[in-house]
């Protein structure tokens, strides 16, 4: 019989590996389970977007990109949007970063030298993903008009002004800046400004968003691949704005404003009862008739046409006008050929803003010219071109080549290009200024922002 005494030791330490096995074996288990669990959470119902207020936010999608398209990603996934404004772009990352928000609006904050690199480790050390640079935007700089000191305490479009230029200057009262789109959506509410002029700096535009959040980053991840396969952005910036000029100019809103003040006011009423007889936006109208003529019913233009707005002596006659001197009766001739002229491209199935954008430059060129340029497009494969395709046709009309295959020949097709983009951005100026007329607040028809 052996008389030597068992190893406790040796059992111990077999007993603590066992532990330790089914130990880690369950917190492996558990750590998967909790990856699963994490990997197969369902999109949150509300998400919260930080949007600094110099980005296209507004109440009205139809001139935001931003907004339409994160209105089309809600849409696509079930989601409510709650918005929180930052006075600068830093802040809204930072919301973002520390989880304030699920999505941001990124202007500025991602260098647009940045390698593909330093995004991957940016967005693993932050936990936020930078989405492409859908838009890029030069920074402008304005000069006040000549003796001109804004006030400490400002109010309005120049308060405005001055909150977002403190985002890109060091010094916004003495030499603001800010983005090109944005001093255009500004210009016409704030009369000081004198002149402009662009700096070496720009603005890069990109959504950004929380990773710790799966379905959201997968979401945003194939939403993104999604937008940039399909095309879509180049029709989405013509449609929201696609009107503002390459550069801006003040003097041209001055007299905008002036002839507000001066020649729209004994013609107001005829102007909003032509454009609810002929269901016309009366702003719109308005727009036409400044561009046309600046509401001097004695203007002549180049080619020998006279009036308000601009319309030929058959035009007149086709429209039963009896008095072309009467401005009353040619305004409401005008707003019944726009309509008559929208109304036609209605029914080739137009829907009604891209209708809207072909009667305008009808009004301009020629409604033949115009439909020279849509066959042209749908030669080379489109069955109903969009106003952005037929806008990148109609300059093609004033080369003879071109032109010898069309029906009605050359024209001036880059004018009327430029007369329907010159007639929106009115449209858009003569909205605020005439709301602020009416509220006595300059920000009333600002769209810049959505500041509630």
């Amino acid at each position: 019989m052996s008389t030597t005494p068992p190893d406790n030791m040796a059992a111990a330490r077999r007993g603590k590996r066992r532990e330790r096995l089914v130990l880690g074996l369950l917190t492996a288990a558990l750590a998967g389970l909790v990856v699963h669990h994490t990997l197969t959470l369902p999109m949150p119902r509300s998400l919260v977007v930080a949007a600094p207020r110099q980005t296209r936010v507004s109440a009205d999608a139809s001139m935001s990109l931003e907004k339409t398209l994160l209105e089309r990603f809600a849409r696509d996934h079930g989601v409510n949007l709650t918005f929180v404004f930052t006075d600068t772009p830093e802040d809204a990352l930072d919301l973002v970063e520390k989880g304030g928000a699920q999505i941001g609006l990124a202007m500025g904050v991602a260098p647009e030298d940045i390698t593909a690199r330093e995004v991957k480790a940016a967005d693993k050390a932050a936990r936020i993903a930078f989405g492409p640079e859908y838009d890029r935007q030069p920074i402008y700089a304005v000069d006040w008009n000549e003796g001109y000191d804004p006030p400490a305490q400002t109010t309005g479009a120049l308060d405005e002004l001055l909150r977002i230029a403190a985002s890109f200057s060091t010094s916004p009262r003495q030499a603001p800046a800010l983005p090109l789109d944005a001093l255009h959506l500004l210009l016409p509410f704030v009369a000081q400004v004198r002149d402009t002029a662009p700096t070496r700096h720009v603005a890069s535009y990109r959504f950004v968003w929380r990773t710790d959040v799966p379905q959201l980053n997968r979401a945003m991840r194939k939403f993104w691949d999604k937008v940039q396969a399909d095309g879509s952005l180049p029709a989405l910036r013509e449609r929201t704005l696609g009107f503002l000029p390459e550069s801006p100019d003040p003097f041209e809103m001055e007299l905008l404003r002036r002839t507000l003040a001066d020649d729209v006011p004994p013609l107001h009423k005829t102007i909003l009862r032509a454009a609810r007889k002929w269901h016309l936006d009366p702003s719109l109208l308005m727009a036409v008739i400044h561009q046309e003529s600046r509401f001097n019913p004695e203007a002549v233009s180049v080619t020998g046409v006279r009036g308000l707005m601009q319309m030929t002596g058959d035009t007149l006659v086709e429209l039963g006008v009896q008095n072309p001197d009467d401005p009353r009766e040619v305004i409401f001739a005008g707003a019944r050929y726009l309509d008559m002229l929208r109304t036609q491209f209605v029914e080739l199935g137009y829907g009604p803003e891209d209708a809207m954008l072909l009667a305008l430059a009808s009004f301009n060129v020629g409604q033949g010219h115009v439909q020279d340029a849509i066959d042209l497009t749908r030669a080379d494969g489109q069955a109903l071109p969009t106003w952005l395709s037929v806008r990148q046709t109609l300059p093609r009309l004033e080369n003879t080549t071109v032109a010898q295959r069309t029906r009605y020949g050359l024209c001036r097709g880059g004018e009327a290009v430029d007369f329907v983009d010159k007639v929106r951005y009115f449209t858009y100026a003569i909205r605020g200024l005439v709301l602020a007329g009416a509220q006595g607040d300059e920000l009333s028809g600002l769209r810049l922002a959505l500041a509630d």
